[in-house]
């Protein structure tokens, strides 16, 4: 037996329910009692249907529940099952003391099930695809040069390091971090005004890792989570897989686009934002000291927890460098994540993050079960490295290096890039984040690019979607001075062509 049902859906605005002449919208749902599918399912489906197709278009309100029940004749938890199922996936919204009603940014949220991810387009290429073409001029790689670290200096604390704690060295640390590192790094973190203390770092194995802690300890099936669009890819895999909604908020120049963050966070209410809001992955911009101010405003309003990924911001070639997010977060509502490893050597596995003490005991317990602990041998070296004050020289002589890399990757960029290829100059940084001109595709050009004897970083794969088809990501990281006007003189023909 089936039910034939007509009921009234009435408009908040007659504009947003596209209606002209007629203010009644009305609809014919079937329900089969008899099909193998629950009732809700039935329901949530072809609710679902009439959303995609615009029959139900954005900021339409759903009946109340016991009317539509009464309707149906079915227990109203039916109705109720299948508008949580649509309000979980980000269909629609509820508003206290409103009803529900049909999102406006459907199209933009999406959850693991329909997103299909490799990890190659998480990694550099030389991890996962060892370029087998060594004369290829390698703008893909965002690791720091082997050859800018000083060996000697690493040698005298491995030494050191061994002298001092022989077979200890090698033993496993406590699983929030070896003791003496916490202390060391809250001690250096105060000079970027980030108060914290031992007890609320904890050690990890570099971003990825802290970004999944994170993930698994405060995400639930079904939480919305915002993030950049751009942003770095393993974020979006990380969240996703633990079930998480992804809303991404467009990037402007100084940052995220307030008014898309606004009434996404009044609509969505997500348990977690994740930013990098100095030297971005993959754009590079920074944000203003406006936006960071009303970031922080907002997440206490809306008691959301942000996740701030600190990229990069050691290689800012500002004369005063930018502070972190957390500098100013008065409420404890920051999580502050820090990967040594981008900075100082990509193989020893290395990072941080600090815990508001609310949390510290889910990011503890995650963090045991991930791998019980860092690297106690790593951790020590790093402890002697901060403490004899080799840390302080070493980003200042790499900073100086890749200071002179980035002018000199702009100037011969400016010189052989035509006028309609565009970007945002960063402060800072090891890449620039490219838009094509409209005939060129991204994935397209890149795979010409290797042809040419050139490696670059398709833009696609860091936008949730997979939506924007235009940008590029070209480094100079592991590049001498003349293999980065090489391969700006072969982008440019490219360009040209």
């Amino acid at each position: 037996m089936c039910f034939l049902i007509n009921f009234l859906i009435l408009p908040i605005k007659q504009e947003e329910c596209k209606i002209k002449e007629e203010i009644n919208i009305f609809v014919s749902i079937q329900l089969s009692k008899k099909d193998k599918e629950p009732l809700y399912v039935q329901l949530y489906d072809q609710l679902l249907t009439m959303i995609h197709t615009g029959r139900l278009g954005s900021g339409c309100k759903l009946p109340p529940v016991r009317k539509l029940a009464r309707y149906l004749s079915i227990n109203p938890g039916t109705i109720v099952n299948a508008y949580k199922e649509l309000e979980k996936n980000g269909f629609i919204f509820s508003s206290a003391g409103s009803g529900s009603y049909v999102s406006s940014q459907t199209l933009r949220q999406h959850s693991a099930a329909d997103y299909e991810f490799a990890t190659d387009n998480i990694y550099m290429d030389e991890v996962l695809k060892p370029q087998k073409n060594s004369q290829a001029v390698n703008m893909s790689s965002i690791s720091l040069n082997p050859d800018v670290i000083s060996v000697e200096q690493l040698k005298k604390i491995f030494i050191e390091v061994l002298d001092r704690d022989q077979g200890r060295a090698f033993s496993y640390q406590d699983s929030q971090g070896f003791l003496p590192l916490r202390e060391s790094i809250a001690a250096n973190l105060r000079s970027i005004n980030i108060h914290t203390s031992a007890k609320n770092l904890q050690i990890i194995s570099g971003a990825q890792q802290g970004i999944d802690i994170v993930a698994r300890a405060l995400l639930k099936h079904g939480d919305y989570v915002f993030t950049e669009s751009p942003t770095y890819p393993g974020a979006i895999a990380s969240f996703l897989a633990n079930g998480a909604k992804i809303i991404d908020i467009p990037l402007e120049q100084d940052g995220l686009d307030m008014n898309v963050l606004e009434k996404n966070l009044q609509q969505f209410h997500p348990k977690l934002i994740y930013l990098m809001p100095v030297l971005q992955n993959p754009s590079g911009c920074s944000y203003s000291l406006a936006k960071r101010d009303k970031i922080i405003k907002l997440a206490q309003k809306h008691n959301v927890i942000i996740l701030e990924d600190d990229y990069i911001s050691e290689l800012s070639y500002r004369t005063k460098l930018l502070a972190p997010l957390k500098s100013i977060d008065r409420h404890d509502n920051v999580i502050y994540l820090k990967s040594l490893s981008k900075i100082f050597m990509p193989g020893l596995r290395l990072g941080f993050l600090t815990m508001p003490e609310y949390l510290a005991a889910k990011l503890l317990n995650v963090k045991y079960i991930t791998d019980i602990s860092t690297s106690g041998f790593t951790q020590r070296i790093f402890d002697l490295y901060l403490r004899e004050g080799y840390w302080e020289k070493h980003i200042k002589d790499i900073r100086r290096i890749y200071k002179t890399q980035f002018e000199f990757a702009y100037k011969t960029a400016r010189q052989y890039f035509p006028c309609d290829v565009t970007w945002h100059n960063p402060e800072g940084g090891l890449s620039f984040w490219l838009k094509l001109p409209e005939r060129f595709k991204s994935k397209e050009f890149c795979r010409k690019a290797k042809e040419n004897n050139l490696l670059i970083t398709d833009g696609t794969n860091f936008y949730p979607q997979h939506m924007d088809t235009r940008h590029i990501r070209i480094s100079f990281a592991t590049l001498s001075l003349q293999e980065i006007e090489t391969g700006m003189r072969i982008l440019g023909a490219m360009f040209t062509k």
